[in-house]
């Protein structure tokens, strides 16, 4: 029988997880994988792993008891190791599932993916950095066991399926790089314990500057290639710890982007861009449409002559920095990106294309 989801091997940390949230991290993988090895590791004579039975045999769970043969060892963390490489090398699995918030897994997670398959990581928020970093996505257990506000917004991964057999823009995790689209951004489960949710405004720095790197020459991003750039460099990104159940949802609650939707492929897909009216705190003198808008051409064209190498050009990042130590920002000047707003100064010339985009204040005859 041919299996269309990636196998995966769930390998978990009896120590250090909650036992209530088991279910909702094997329901968060199986939606989009298959789990064919499931096992737990501890010392289950101990009164405090004594009330793991009856999860584990509602779930399918293999224990794997560990004595506690000297005080202060972990026996568990080196069974959970050895049973890892071990089948690591047996070549049967796409990626792994490591349920703990203890950091002694990082050189283990590391590893992992050094043979191209994908790893990831579900606990607390307490985990350290080092292990959060380590894992292709870390999911917080803390969002999985509280309910994030659903609106009525466009299902972007549905929206964005392509049969070409690449990487689906909408998925948080395409077919290629991971496992068949795995999306764990939209899970909705009922709330077991308060929590905290941070506002969304706090996540709009980091989408900003995504935005920028991922942006075409138009300033339009498409929010699959948004969502897997921030994945990329900040693995426990979540739009549950906002308060949201999908990407989506976060970027219109933020209320700083624009969203259009556009034939893509064999469908529909969105994209986003700054919104016009967004303007960063502080730069209200830059706004669209200001008396400042000679300043502000003036300041980036100052920017251009300060980033120029001995080669007569200037490279596009550089410019950005030199514009920034003047204390201004292109996102306050009415245009969505960098290049557009030199471009309508009509003083430059630019060769190169994306991060290798150059430009040259034009002479004046």
């Amino acid at each position: 029988m041919k299996h269309d989801l990636p196998a995966f091997a769930l390998l978990i940390d009896a120590d250090n997880v909650r036992q209530d949230g088991v279910g909702p991290i094997i329901e968060e993988i199986t939606r989009h994988a298959r789990v064919t090895v499931r096992r737990i590791y501890g010392d289950f004579t101990t009164p405090h792993l004594a009330g793991w039975k009856v999860k584990l045999a509602d779930h399918a769970i293999h224990p794997i008891q560990q004595y506690r043969n000297s005080v202060g060892k972990n026996a568990s963390d080196s069974a959970l190791i050895i049973d890892a490489m071990d089948l690591l090398h047996s070549r049967r699995f796409e990626g792994f599932c490591l349920v703990s918030s203890d950091g002694d897994f990082t050189r283990l997670a590391t590893r992992i993916r050094e043979d191209g398959l994908v790893v990831y990581g579900f606990g607390e928020k307490h985990a350290p950095k080092a292990f959060v970093s380590a894992c292709d996505r870390y999911i917080y257990v803390e969002n999985l066991l509280t309910e994030p506000v659903t609106e009525a917004s466009p299902d972007v991964g549905g929206a964005e399926r392509s049969t070409e057999g690449s990487v689906e823009p909408g998925s948080e995790l395409g077919v290629e790089s991971a496992p068949s689209g795995l999306d764990l951004s939209t899970t909705k489960l009922a709330p077991t314990f308060s929590s905290t949710f941070k506002p969304p405004a706090l996540a709009r720095d980091l989408l900003m500057r995504a935005h920028t790197n991922v942006a075409d020459d138009t300033g339009w991003a498409l929010l699959g290639h948004l969502s897997s750039h921030i994945h990329a460099n900040h693995s426990d990104f979540d739009p549950r710890t906002y308060g949201c159940a999908k990407f989506i949802d976060l970027l219109q609650k933020t209320e700083s982007f624009e969203l259009v939707q556009r034939p893509y492929k064999n469908g529909q897909s969105y994209f986003c861009r700054p919104a016009r009216s967004t303007t960063p705190a502080g730069s209200g003198r830059n706004a669209p449409g200001s008396d400042d808008k000679s300043t502000f051409n003036a300041a980036l064209l100052r920017a251009v002559a300060e980033a120029t190498g001995s080669n007569g050009w200037a490279l596009v990042s550089a410019i950005g920095q030199k514009l920034k130590a003047q204390g201004l920002d292109v996102r306050g000047s009415g245009h969505a990106t960098l290049t557009s707003a030199l471009n309508a100064t009509a003083r430059v010339d630019m060769k190169g294309s994306g991060a290798a985009r150059y430009f040259r204040l034009r002479s004046q005859k």
